[in-house]
């Protein structure tokens, strides 16, 4: 059923789309399909990071965050990283000013933008940064 998939993850070149679908970008296709569990990111953030880091989520992106597919899988990864002896991952500020739905999509919108690790100095630049994002997704 889905060989085209298959296809795709494997390297080979997919099949041409069906007459009257609508055919995505390569990139797009890469990007959609780039997909992560609780367990992997949990794995490269401890193996990213051997010792505690006060960038949490600069390591929760760099480990993959932002490819999972629900927030609650992004609490569970936090909660995970968290039994091992790491600070929870998710800001305080973060946790307090973002909704629980909008916190993986913050992740992705960190990610895209690469945002520096001197927006994290102090609570008066994450808010300034909040809404950066806030104003991105309206």
């Amino acid at each position: 059923m889905f060989k085209w998939l298959k296809k795709i993850v494997s390297g080979s070149t997919p099949p041409a789309p069906p007459t009257g679908s609508t055919v995505v970008s390569k990139a797009a296709l890469q990007q959609t399909l780039q997909m992560a569990t609780v367990w992997e990111v949990v794995d490269r953030f401890l193996v990213n990071n051997p010792s505690p880091t006060p960038y949490g989520v600069h390591a929760l992106v760099d480990a993959g965050a932002a490819n999972l597919m629900e927030s609650s899988e992004l609490f569970q990864v936090c909660e995970k990283i968290q039994e091992h002896g790491y600070q929870y991952p998710l800001n305080p500020t973060l946790r307090n000013e973002l909704d629980p739905s909008e916190l993986l999509e913050f992740l992705r919108w960190h990610g895209q933008n690469r945002i520096e690790k001197e927006y994290y100095a102090n609570e008066s630049t994450l808010r300034e940064l909040i809404q950066q994002f806030r104003l991105s997704h309206r």
